[in-house]
């Protein structure tokens, strides 16, 4: 096949140009070279640096599947530029799909847990009431509901696949804004003081990077068209029981402190969560990695 995924060298996009690119041929849009380095074999795969906004339908010519992984990564936008959520995830969607309508590839969205929002029952599963708290998982799923009107007018095979916690090798780990738990394990590997919100009392479903790129290749291969499923772990963990895992695997005691979240995360943080992957399921892909064997493997990533 030929693949076109947009934000094709962040964090999820690369490690799925990764997984693609000795089978398929696999172009990446994005809107830097800055993640080339996520590239494991860079020669295998084209890289067209622009905006998803952008797009032509010259780029999605000849293309059998399109993975849109391009997208804003938290809730802070709003701080600082509320319009930044709405232009990739809502305009940039459109673009896309403008430009995909008349060559029709199947199209693969790469959604979010955050839309859910604080769900009123758990595990939560496909079906479960969606009440975002932030912008950013608004317009997500706005970007989702855009994508269903334009499969039924311009009759394409779509599937959305909403993703847990992702974490792993390749995530960033100097930013609290996002990539939470790849932070608070560098943090922990350099025996510096971590301060957990409410002590780390709440739970929420981690999923091993290569655990969700399989599930979303599982989808892209699989999955009947017109199809939603939600990928994650199935296996909520207590973040203080992720920080006692750290400290025994780093063999370091990092001081761990206690507060409360600031009326900002108040507002748009999600506090427990845990997610019914047995639909997924359905179509033969478990995940593999707990998070004991992921956070090993991701402090292996970032050395000593």
């Amino acid at each position: 096949m030929k693949v076109l995924i947009t934000g094709g060298l962040g964090f999820i996009g690369g490690a799925l140009a990764n997984r693609l690119c000795r089978e398929h041929q696999v172009t990446v849009l994005t809107r830097s070279e800055k993640g080339r380095s996520r590239l494991r074999e860079p020669d295998r795969v084209r890289v067209n640096v622009g905006i998803v906004e952008e797009i032509t339908a010259a780029e999605c010519a000849g293309v059998d599947l399109v993975v849109h992984c391009a997208s804003t990564v938290d809730n802070y936008n709003i701080q600082t530029d509320p319009y930044l959520d709405i232009r990739t995830n809502c305009a940039g969607t459109i673009a896309l799909l403008e430009a995909c309508k008349a060559h029709k590839p199947k199209l693969l969205f790469v959604s979010t847990f955050f839309v859910y929002g604080n769900p009123p029952k758990l595990p939560v599963d496909e079906y479960s009431p969606c009440e975002p708290l932030g912008l950013y998982p608004a317009t997500k799923l706005c970007a989702e509901q855009f994508c269903k009107i334009y499969s039924r007018l311009y009759p394409f095979h779509l599937n959305i696949c909403r993703l847990t916690n992702v974490y792993g090798p390749g995530e960033a780990f100097d930013n609290s804004k996002k990539g939470a738990l790849n932070y608070l394990i560098r943090k922990a590997q350099m025996g510096e003081p971590i301060d957990l919100y409410r002590g780390g009392d709440f739970f929420r479903d981690y999923l091993y990077i290569d655990d969700a790129v399989e599930a979303l290749a599982t989808v892209a291969e699989r999955a009947p068209a017109g199809e939603l499923y939600l990928a994650g772990s199935g296996e909520p963990v207590l973040f203080k029981d992720l920080m006692e895992c750290l400290h025994r695997l780093t063999g370091r005691k990092s001081a761990l402190g206690s507060m409360e979240p600031p009326p900002f995360h108040q507002a748009v943080g999600i506090t427990n969560f845990s997610a019914n992957i047995a639909k997924i399921k359905g179509l033969g892909w478990a995940p593999k990695v707990g998070y004991e064997e992921g956070i090993t493997r991701t402090l292996e990533s970032y050395g000593s």
